[in-house]
């Protein structure tokens, strides 16, 4: 399928929003591991959670500013709900469920065009479909 000059234009402005998107989700994901194992580092006020917020309000002002072309404009509707549901996530005292349909809102988005991938367990050896070991 033939993507018009407006579109790729688009891809290419959205791809870093959707990178720094992805990354916010990692640390916050990072954030919850650390919580998990009864890490004394897992504070409110750890760097990781400030450079995300720092990183996800960057994120989140682009992609608002961003001008969507019909092709693209699904896409862009994905990474504006992954970006709403990270930022609640971020706020919330229980940021699981958020941040994971945010991861979800991550994936649909990278389907609906091309250059935005999402890393794939799958093929991993430590794969197993019920988790990650």
């Amino acid at each position: 399928m033939q993507i018009d000059d407006r579109t790729v234009a688009y891809i290419q402005t959205a791809q870093k929003h959707f990178e720094d998107l992805k990354q916010v989700a990692a640390q916050l994901a990072g954030f919850l591991v650390l919580q998990a194992a009864g890490s004394r580092e897992a504070s409110p006020d750890h760097p990781m959670l400030g450079s995300a917020k720092e990183l996800y309000a960057n994120a989140a002002d682009g992609l608002r500013s961003l001008r969507a072309t019909p092709r693209s404009r699904a896409h862009h509707e994905y990474l504006l709900s992954a970006s709403e549901k990270l930022g609640v996530a971020l706020a919330a005292d229980d940021p699981f469920a958020p941040l994971q349909s945010a991861f979800t809102e991550l994936r649909t988005a990278s389907r609906a065009l091309p250059g935005f991938e999402m890393v794939s367990f799958e093929q991993c050896c430590c794969y197993s479909k019920s988790r990650v070991v």
